[in-house]
C-alpha cells in the first residue's frame, strides 16, 4: 500500500514502500556533547533508550537531544488502475475536450493569500516608520511655530 504525500496532475509524491525499506531511520545526537547514537531503521526505541542511558552516564546536563527522522519518498506517474489491478494508460484526450489548464481551482484566492501574507510581513515595521516620521514632522512643526522671543 503505498502512503500518498502530495498529488500532482500526471505525478505522485509517496513515502516510499518497497520490500525492505524503514518506516524511517532514526538518529539521536546530545546537544551538549558530540555523543550520537547509532542509525536505527524502523524502530525509535533502541535510540531513545540510547538517550536515557547517555543521560544516566553524563548527568542531567546531557538531557537534551537533537531527533533526526530520515524518509524515503518517491515520485510515480499516475496510472489508473483497472479492476485488475494492471496499470492502464492515461485515457486519449478527444479532438473536441479543450485543453487542461495549470491554473488551479480558486487560483486568485491563493494569489491574494500571498500578497496579504507578503504585505503583513512590512506592515508592522512599515506602521511604527509612519508614527515615527509623523511624531517628528509634528514636533517640529509645533516647534517652528512657536514664538521664540
Amino acid at each position: 500500500m503505498t502512503r500518498t504525500i502530495l498529488k500532482g496532475s500526471d505525478l505522485v509524491l509517496s513515502a516510499e514502500r518497497a520490500q525492505g525499506a524503514p518506516d524511517g531511520i532514526y538518529l539521536a545526537e546530545c546537544m551538549t556533547c558530540p555523543a550520537m547514537s547509532g542509525r536505527v531503521d524502523s524502530d525509535p526505541g533502541p535510540v531513545a533508550r540510547w538517550a536515557i542511558l547517555h543521560t544516566q552516564q553524563q548527568g542531567l546536563n546531557h538531557g537534551q537531544f537533537l531527533v533526526t527522522v530520515e524518509r524515503h519518498w518517491r515520485v510515480d506517474p499516475i496510472r489508473p488502475q483497472d479492476g485488475h489491478g494492471t496499470a492502464m494508460p492515461p485515457p486519449a484526450r478527444s479532438a473536441g475536450q479543450a485543453p487542461a489548464t495549470h491554473r488551479a481551482p480558486g487560483r486568485w484566492g491563493a494569489c491574494w493569500r500571498r500578497v496579504v501574507a507578503w504585505l503583513g510581513r512590512f506592515a508592522g515595521p512599515l506602521v511604527l516608520t509612519m508614527f515615527i516620521v509623523t511624531a517628528g514632522l509634528g514636533g517640529y512643526l509645533i516647534g517652528t511655530g512657536q514664538d521664540t522671543g
